[in-house]
């Protein structure tokens, strides 16, 4: 009897194994492709992820009331001091718009960190539309959420949370390496 359900438990197991991935086809996975975008920046421009195709994109899903978002702030202006603007972009865009967030709060953020911290962040900043779509596709895990895209658009790594420059950079290199 013992015997009996030690087979029944592996061969449970084993058709497990080869039917999952048979069955995991029904999952919706999240945009692998780089699914083209558009959000609004504090220009009042209409930017698409694909204005940027043959440059490596930072996208930082963030929102002016979110501590870890202002932290990673400095990480990006690392990036932005140590990468060409005709290789690297980043967009941080304030994908709580649906809660309540604005252009002119996201202007505030800017502003304190200039006369606050004594940086400028002189990357692209913009706002998700008021249905959210950019936060439910792209950071409904939680902010902050990056992505790099690689040169042709596609999603070549992603994050939910703070993530250091020194981790950045090595995918951001690795993305610029790649055809």
């Amino acid at each position: 009897m013992r015997l009996t359900k030690g087979l029944f438990g592996f061969f449970s197991i084993s058709i497990l194994v080869i039917l999952l991935p048979i069955f995991s086809g029904c999952t919706e996975e999240k945009n692998p492709t780089g699914d083209d975008f558009s959000f609004i920046t504090l220009d009042n421009e209409i930017k698409r992820l694909s204005d940027f195709t043959g440059k490596v994109v930072v996208l930082d899903c963030m929102a002016v009331n979110c501590q870890p978002c202002m932290y990673q702030m400095f990480e990006l202006k690392k990036i932005s001091e140590n990468y060409s603007t005709n290789d690297v972009v980043i967009l941080s865009i304030d994908v709580w718009v649906s809660n309540g967030e604005n252009a002119s709060m996201l202007q505030g953020l800017i502003d304190a960190f200039e006369s606050q911290a004594n940086l400028t962040l002189d990357w692209i900043f913009g706002l998700d539309d008021p249905e959210g779509t950019l936060e439910n596709r792209y950071a409904a895990e939680g902010v902050p959420s990056l992505y790099i895209y690689d040169k042709k658009g596609n999603i070549y790594y992603s994050h939910v949370g703070y993530e250091s420059y020194s981790d950045l950079k090595i995918k951001i290199d690795e993305a610029l390496s790649r055809n």
